[in-house]
């Protein structure tokens, strides 16, 4: 069974719901077809750029958010053993370096079998928790691109809750 004939027969299409949740913000975006929505935000480091995709045949969606992030080469792996220990203290998602890119992605999947549809109060949640870990994930990322600390310190210093902005 090919995804096409499968997201045919959904009682509801999420990437719908997603839609009328970013026009309410009235951020940029692009429809590309039918199941799949790129939208820019702003978040505190830059612009992100996020990624709805819904696959039918495994009843899921699937959200990427990346930044214009870029890595030095001769920091990468020690951008890999922090994203390791970044995603071994996240709850939902994880972080990853895009092939094509070289740079870092959050990415989240969310099964939906069996569900009516995919709420704007989910898509905010999906959203929310993204803008949050990259907001704590910039500052490492930084730190250890320039070489300036371990990548432990800098695990410390992008998971520590924060009061306000200096």
């Amino acid at each position: 069974m090919n995804s096409e004939t499968t997201n045919e027969r959904l009682p509801f299409n999420p990437i719908d719901a997603i839609e009328e949740w970013i026009l309410d913000y009235n951020w940029d975006f692009e429809r590309e077809g039918d199941f799949e929505l790129l939208a820019v935000i702003e978040g505190h480091w830059g612009p992100l750029h996020l990624h709805f995709q819904w696959q039918g045949e495994l009843q899921a969606m699937f959200f990427a958010c990346h930044s214009e992030v870029v890595i030095p080469q001769l920091a990468k792996s020690r951008i890999c053993e922090l994203l390791i220990s970044v995603n071994n203290q996240l709850w939902l998602g994880h972080f990853d370096l895009v092939p094509e890119t070289g740079g870092p992605a959050y990415r989240h999947t969310v099964p939906l079998r069996g569900q009516d549809g995919f709420s704007q109060d989910q898509t905010e949640d999906l959203v929310a928790t993204a803008v949050a870990e990259w907001d704590r994930l910039i500052p490492a990322i930084q730190l250890v691109s320039s070489g300036g600390d371990s990548e432990l310190n800098a695990v410390d210093l992008a998971l520590m809750d924060t009061a306000g902005e200096a």
